[in-house]
């Protein structure tokens, strides 16, 4: 047999080869030693593996501006350190891009508009793990319980920063559904998504009532304010409210959200479908 078949692999495997070629040679060794059908493409797994972790942004390399490749990987970091606090692992950019999401589009929309961020988005994960990775987030902020500077902080009573209203945890499945028609990576179970979030402090048009969408989700602004948290950036909404898609109590209630700045936490209030006012808007993601 061949050492490492290296027909069909991407660019990152002879990349990783070219970087670590002590590592390949073992690897191929062992794939002379052990010659089973599959040694050869399970092998170029484990070394496509090796690539993830010594090189976790490769699949940015294809974003033809450098600035938007740039801040992609920013993104990207914020958002591995959130899915610690969530306990999940994240899937790589290639896992996007072979679920149909177009990285060039999303990379030249981050080169023109620095208001967007990309939000790798987890669906599925359940009311009880998102305030569990918010409560994390607060524990891991080493100033959270002593000067009152860190964004988030656990209640007197040992309460999550992520505070609920009843119809929102009730309803919580209806919230957290990825939205229809956007391309979704699947891993561990989840589904995925990558879009980019206005993420400026207010939302980028006020005032509008909920029919005004499609709106960002539940998930996805949960996500984008634990990011903002990793990287050291100011959270989203303190002066104004987010409308989130998706109904609830059967059509007439739609959720909210907004950063209590006071009481450091997030809240997700619902409102009448048909209410709208100066400090309620949409942030509709770019996919």
């Amino acid at each position: 047999m061949k050492p490492f078949d290296r027909h069909g692999t991407n660019d990152r495997v002879e990349l990783i080869r070219a970087l670590f070629p002590d590592l390949a040679s073992e690897l191929d060794a062992a794939a002379t030693r052990h010659a089973a059908p599959s040694a050869a493409a399970s092998l170029d797994a484990s070394l496509d593996a090796a690539a993830a972790r010594l090189m976790p942004h490769a699949g940015f390399a294809d974003v033809a501006e450098p600035e938007g490749a740039r801040r992609a990987e920013q993104h990207f970091a914020s958002a591995r350190i959130a899915c610690g606090w969530l306990d999940i692992e994240m899937p790589e950019i290639e896992a996007f891009v072979d679920a149909g999401t177009d990285i060039g589009r999303l990379g030249s929309a981050l080169a023109a508009d620095s208001s967007l961020t990309a939000v790798p988005t987890p669906f599925g994960c359940g009311a009880a793990v998102w305030k569990t990775s918010f409560q994390r987030a607060a524990v891991a902020l080493p100033d959270a319980p002593h000067d009152g500077s860190a964004p988030l902080a656990i209640g007197s009573t040992g309460d999550s920063p992520l505070l609920l209203a009843t119809e929102a945890e009730r309803e919580f499945d209806a919230l957290d559904t990825p939205p229809p028609g956007i391309p979704a990576a699947r891993a561990q179970g989840r589904a995925w998504t990558l879009r980019l979030v206005p993420s400026g402090a207010r939302p980028p048009v006020l005032g509008l009532g909920f029919s005004h969408g499609p709106h960002v989700t539940l998930p996805e602004v949960l996500m984008l304010q634990l990011m903002l948290v990793a990287s050291g950036s100011p959270l989203i909404d303190a002066a104004s409210f987010t409308w989130l898609e998706g109904s609830l109590a059967g059509g007439r209630l739609a959720a909210r959200h907004v950063y209590d700045e006071s009481e450091r936490a997030i809240r997700i209030t619902c409102r009448e479908v048909g209410n709208q006012g100066p400090h309620l808007g949409a942030r509709t993601p770019l996919a």
